[in-house]
């Protein structure tokens, strides 16, 4: 065994347990490819001692083309090593890596083409150094292919080895020592002047330079490292905030990539140009240049990306005697922080819309469960949900129980969900937590969570949140209730949704306790009215009747002729007008529902539970069909109401009819009593309901004839027109 295999063998122990000892780094910027070189060494080394000693068939071929692809790839990988000290990993890209591994596909292509390996690369070789560097035409371009890589990384290291601080050469010098190894070695081989003709060098110098590199990567102290990792002249260079330099007569001077992009100019288009002419989009930027003060503006410019917004700084900058020489301009791209502002700006305007429409649902609706589902309808899609449910607080629980919650309003629900929540009590898991805490709760896997009921785990929800219903009663707030909104799919809830929903969710609160309010003012000024309905008619006659008969008792007393009959008349007369009015006392205080019974039947009801036990023969006589809106047929009935209570308090009725009848173009309800009737010149048009009378029909465009003559009876006749498209009214009693 000669010197060069001794001295290969250990060159190829030294790689492989340095690569495994480099890999302890693995995570340190460059590492890998310091471990490529290493094993890629030992690779090479081992091709070259197999090559002088094994003897197989075929084995020229494969351990020639070994050393060419180990040779390639080890100067690759020393120039990758570099690229990372120099902090030049922003060149390594994936067309960069291509291109890297180009030469080494074609270099083997070629030498396993028979006919091009014998043209380009030699047949007969006794040496390795030959064999790398001088086995024909393309052994020789592959060697300079090599040399070139090689050079190409001393000068990086040169290159960064002066832009660096002084305090900085020390690590330098021991990386650009080790990469000058393998330049000088490749150049003394290539170009004749090694003494060592019949030594291959190559792999030794490698092993050398990777030695170098390895010790600093272990033996980098802290500033080093920190140094190297923020190089001073790749951070002006590569910050995101534009900058450009002027001389004192606003001559752009220097300018950063960023700035480039942002302007979307070249840095050779606008070098010795004044800023005026290159920026001539922006005149108002070329005034305050010229202003020659410190300033601060925004502006918008239209690129092919869209547009941008950019805040603009411009100062001053002196030298040390604070003399001016220039200007800096610094560009701060704001587009995301206005988008952003706009995406706010656009989430708020959105909650100001729900809250008017929530809001406008509450007055347009007519009972507390429309508007709750009104409101789901309007929350359902801006949360991009498909589950919601509205559940209040039981009021009817006896003292002593548990709270309990109800099924207000549902929607997405189960039929078995349906059944399981209609009334859960408070201390369930799924409310617990929420009733104590009062504040929103988001279930992230509703389908495993066990708080939540079986039936609503078996729906297979992803992501579940509830909210709960806040009203403030006064210096108090109160708790009403919940709203549990909830998604099929992920993503969950963001924390900007749950507060948007919380405040969605006193809009309701407050909204709910509103109509709570209002249906008890209602019931209150309801009260009212019947007290003092009661006051003004039945009090009054039973007053009367009272009256009566004490005057005749004391008549009687005093020995005064008092005419029985009379007196007798005169109370059955006030006995039977009590009565009439107790019993439209009475019916106005039965709910009714003309949208849903129609016209001729609550007529007919009208007229069989008040005029019918009065003693005044009624009839209704109706049209078998009445095509009229629910709107007119509303009005219509509430103006005979106004004419029958008139009759029956003031005309002393004995009979009375009702016809309602259709014609070609019209609808005509007649109202007909021989009553005692009233000069309708000289009546008073604001009493006895006419103005009310007069107004519905105004509303409904229809025509309202009143015909009277005392003790000639009264016929009111209201002429309304057809509506064609309306389904017609039938009897229905």
């Amino acid at each position: 065994m000669n010197l060069q295999s001794i001295a290969l063998s250990i060159n190829i122990i030294v790689a492989l347990i340095m690569g495994f000892v480099a890999l302890r780094k693995i995570k340190t910027s460059g590492t890998i490819s310091l471990v490529v070189l290493f094993f890629i060494v030992s690779v090479l080394s081992i091709c070259i001692l197999l090559f002088e000693y094994l003897k197989l068939p075929n084995q020229d071929l494969i351990l020639t083309a070994g050393i060419y692809l180990s040779s390639t790839i080890a100067a690759s990988a020393l120039f990758i090593f570099i690229l990372f000290f120099t902090q030049r990993k922003q060149w390594l890209n994936r067309w960069s890596l291509i291109a890297l591994g180009i030469m080494p596909l074609i270099t083997q292509g070629l030498f396993w083409s028979t006919p091009l390996r014998s043209i380009l690369f030699s047949s007969q070789v006794d040496q390795t150094v030959n064999l790398i560097f001088f086995a024909g035409p393309w052994a020789k371009f592959n060697a300079l292919y090599i040399l070139g890589l090689t050079s190409a990384s001393v000068t990086l290291l040169l290159d960064t080895y002066f832009r660096k601080q002084r305090s900085q050469f020390g690590s330098y010098e021991i990386i650009l020592l080790c990469c000058l190894i393998p330049l000088v070695i490749e150049i003394l081989i290539f170009t004749g002047l090694s003494t060592f003709s019949k030594v291959e060098l190559l792999p030794f110098a490698f092993t050398l330079a990777a030695l170098g590199f390895t010790d600093n990567q272990f033996n980098k102290k802290p500033e080093e490292s920190s140094a190297d990792e923020f190089n001073l002249d790749a951070v002006v260079k590569g910050m995101d905030e534009g900058w450009m330099v002027l001389d004192l007569e606003n001559t752009i001077v220097d300018i950063n990539p960023a700035a480039e992009r942002m302007a979307g100019l070249t840095r050779d288009t606008v070098i010795n140009q004044p800023i005026a002419l290159v920026l001539s989009d922006l005149p108002n930027l070329g005034q305050t240049l010229n202003g020659g003060q410190d300033a601060e503006v925004k502006r918008s410019i239209k690129s092919e990306e869209g547009w941008r917004y950019l805040n603009i700084r411009i100062s001053t900058l002196e030298d040390r005697n604070h003399k001016p020489f220039g200007r800096l301009v610094i560009w701060r791209d704001i587009t995301d922080r206005r988008m952003a502002d706009d995406a706010r700006q656009r989430a708020r305007d959105e909650m100001f819309v729900l809250i008017n429409a929530i809001s406008s649902a509450a007055s347009n609706t007519l009972n507390l469960a429309d508007f709750l589902l009104e409101s789901i309808y309007h929350i359902i899609y801006p949360f991009r949900s498909q589950v919601v449910g509205i559940f209040q607080l039981d009021e009817r629980a006896k003292k002593g129980e548990d709270p309990k919650l109800f099924l207000a309003s549902h929607f997405g629900f189960t039929p078995d969900a349906i059944h399981a929540l209609s009334s859960i009590p408070t201390t369930s898991p799924m409310f617990d937590w929420e009733y104590k805490n009062r504040q929103p709760l988001q279930i992230e896997d509703a389908r495993e969570d066990q708080r939540l009921p079986d039936a609503l785990r078996e729906m297979k929800l992803a992501c579940l949140v509830i909210v709960p219903l806040i009203t403030q009663a006064g210096a108090e707030s109160k708790l009403i209730g919940f709203i549990c909104m909830a998604r099929k799919e992920k993503p969950v809830y963001s924390q900007d949704e749950i507060a948007r929903l919380t405040t969605i969710s006193d809009q309701i609160a407050t909204l709910i306790d509103s109509d709570r309010r209002r249906k008890l003012a209602i019931a209150l000024s309801e009260r009212q009215r019947l007290m003092r309905d009661l006051h003004d008619s039945v009090s009054q006659k039973l007053y009367g009747l009272v009256t009566t008969t004490e005057a005749a008792q004391a008549a009687l007393e005093a020995g005064t002729s008092v005419n029985p009959a009379e007196v007798l008349a005169r109370i059955g007369e006030s006995a039977r007008q009590a009565v009439k009015e107790m019993r439209l006392f009475l019916y106005q205080m039965q709910p009714i529902d003309v949208d849903k019974d129609g016209l001729i039947s609550v007529l007919h009801h009208r007229l069989a539970a008040v005029e019918g036990r009065a003693d005044i023969k009624a009839r209704l006589l109706a049209d078998e069909e009445i095509t009229i809106s629910k709107d007119k047929e509303i009005a219509l009935y509430y103006i005979a109401q106004e004419a029958l209570n008139n009759v029956l308090r003031h005309a002393r009725a004995k009979s009375i009819s009702v016809t309602l009848k259709q014609g070609r173009k019209n609808v005509i309800l007649e109202i007909k009593d021989d009553g005692c009737g009233f000069d309708s010149k000289k009546v008073d048009r604001a009493g006895l309901g006419l103005r009310n009378m007069k107004e519905r029909t105004s509303q409904i465009n229809g025509n309202l004839k009143i015909m009277s003559k005392p003790d000639q009876g009264t016929t009111i006749i209201i002429t309304v027109q057809r509506d064609p498209s309306v389904k017609p009214i039938k009897h229905r009693r």
